[in-house]
């Protein structure tokens, strides 16, 4: 036997042994081994006993010279540079740059690799970071990491403590496929370093829906059926990542969500729902969102992760005004302004964008008070208000229908909902403003059970046109006068409006109600329970101080 012959005999037993002692497989016919015959060349493409490059595992390939575009991310913590190690090693083939080494031959070069999911290419921003400190420190910075000290004995980083392709993937066993150190199904690799608050016990983590109908080619051609056993894979890929940062399978974050949220997966068609006349219109904004943005400041946006956090979603009720299940660890904008990392209550979800944001959405009704902070309007030290925050001011409110009384609280949503019954959340409506039934706000709207269907939900319509709270309620609406005319829904300021003048959810709709032109006022006063006087010009008829 020949010297040469006696150094690729070693290597083989050596790797062999290497991988045997493990009690795992050999290199020896995994896609690794590219000998003509799967024999003895089977470790040549890739080692040779001599002329090696410094500091490698007896390597018989050209490490290539490019520069790579790596990943980025605003979440991300660790700090990730040019490929180092073993990395550099596993790109000298795998990023089609250097051909590929002709076994046997130290040197000579063959083929480059095929074009496919193998061929990583020289663009790293859409595959998953590598040659970077994974330490204890590095855990503490993201506590959605486990501490490296924790990490399976299969999962190894390299003498520099540094995460390498090989921390993922074992290149002589491929017993898991892919080579893959650990078996994948239910993210046992993933989660071996990811620790996803929340994750255990959420809906995407035990859910057993079939993905056979998904939309998403990767998930229907995959190794797996359903939801549970693809765990992580179900929206993120390590590799070829469509969307880069955070390594979505698409690049619009929704689609991420929408290719199993359109009935095809999960049971409810969220995606028909968005394509409804009134809508949180989320495939209208492009590269906005951003998980570290400052809700206060945010440029004005809706995405699916703004109200839902998909690795902590859970499928349980709760009571208004607490978060429900589906809005799990989301941030918020407390009742008092400041930020919560983690929101308590639902309305603080809805406060990001619709309370001191700037760039949060106008009224489409112009009132004697101006004021489009749902923050402010929900205030409990405010004249009058639905009972969001807390439960209202007005203890004599004849008209509720049970099981709600003036103790009640409410959920932003039990309003601003979809028209489906099927489909829960303020996803879309046939209404606007994303309201799950009926409410005219038009002038010389003629009153119907339909036409107030929102407000009749709660509120008794027999006991309102019994006028059992304001005598006038019935000759009002007869008049084809709007509940809008005088009530605004959300509420009233404390800093804008009092107790006299916008009790009862009192202010006025401009373009409906006018001042009295013989006192040149527009005004409500509260006179007690059930009682009052108006200034104003209405339907041609002047209130000069008429009392009820």
């Amino acid at each position: 036997m020949e010297i040469k012959d006696i150094g690729k005999a070693l290597i083989l037993v050596l790797l062999t042994l290497g991988t045997a002692s493990a009690g795992t497989q050999s290199v020896i016919g995994s896609a690794h081994d590219l000998s003509p015959g799967q024999g003895g060349d089977a470790c040549a493409y890739c080692h040779t006993p001599h002329g090696t490059a410094v500091n490698t595992p007896l390597w018989n390939q050209a490490l290539s010279t490019t520069v790579y575009e790596i990943y980025q991310s605003s979440s991300l913590e660790a700090a990730v540079g040019q490929p180092t190690g073993a990395s550099k090693l596993c790109l000298s083939c795998h990023d089609g740059t250097v051909a590929l080494p002709v076994a046997g031959m130290s040197g000579s070069r063959g083929a480059y690799i095929s074009p496919g999911q193998a061929n990583l290419g020289t663009d790293l921003s859409n595959d998953h970071p590598i040659s970077f400190v994974y330490s204890d420190s590095l855990a503490v910075k993201d506590p959605q990491l486990r501490p490296a000290s924790l990490l399976p004995e299969s999962l190894k980083l390299d003498r520099d403590s540094e995460l390498q392709c090989t921390t993922c993937h074992d290149v002589h066993d491929n017993q898991y496929g892919d080579f893959l150190a650990l078996p994948n199904q239910r993210s046992q690799l993933c989660t071996s370093c990811h620790k996803l608050d929340g994750w255990i016990g959420s809906s995407h983590e035990h859910a057993t829906a079939s993905v056979i109908g998904s939309h998403n080619s990767y998930l229907r051609e995959g190794p797996y059926q359903t939801v549970v056993d693809y765990g992580c894979l179900s929206c993120h890929r390590p590799h070829a990542a469509g969307g880069n940062e955070r390594l979505l399978h698409f690049r619009q974050s929704e689609d991420n969500c929408l290719s199993c949220h359109d009935g095809s997966v999960a049971q409810s068609n969220i995606k028909s729902q968005l394509t409804l006349l009134s809508r949180h219109d989320v495939a209208a904004y492009r590269d906005i969102h951003d998980p570290t943005e400052f809700p206060l400041a945010a440029a004005q946006h809706v995405e699916c992760e703004d109200c839902h956090n998909p690795h902590a979603v859970q499928a349980v009720a709760a009571q208004a005004p607490l978060v429900p299940g589906a809005m799990l660890k989301v941030s918020g904008v407390t009742s008092g302004g400041g930020i919560a990392l983690e929101a308590r209550y639902e309305y603080e979800i809805c406060f990001k964008c619709h309370a001191d944001n700037p760039d949060r959405p106008e009224s489409t009704i112009t009132r004697s008070i101006s004021q489009t902070n749902t923050r402010l309007e929900f205030d409990p030290s405010g004249p009058s208000f639905h009972p969001v925050v807390s439960p209202g001011v007005n203890k004599h409110v004849p008209s509720l229908q049970p099981p709600f009384t003036v103790a009640s609280v409410i959920y932003c949503t039990d309003c601003h909902s979809s028209s489906d019954t099927a489909t829960k959340g303020p996803h879309g409506s046939m209404y606007a403003p994303i309201l799950r039934l009926n409410y005219e706000t038009t002038d010389y709207t003629a009153e119907s059970n339909h036409a107030y269907a929102l407000c009749y939900s709660c509120h008794s319509r027999n006991s309102i046109l019994s006028n059992e709270s304001f005598p006038g309620h019935k000759r009002h609406l007869d008049d084809r006068i709007p509940c809008s005319a005088c009530h605004d829904a959300h509420g009233i300021s404390s800093a804008q409006g009092s107790s006299t003048n916008h009790s009862h959810l009192i202010n006025f709709d401009t373009s409906i109600v006018t001042r009295d032109p013989d006192t040149e006022r527009l005004e409500f006063e509260d006179l007690g329970i059930y009682k009052g006087r108006c200034y104003l010009m209405c339907h041609g008829q002047k209130h000069s101080g008429q009392e009820y």
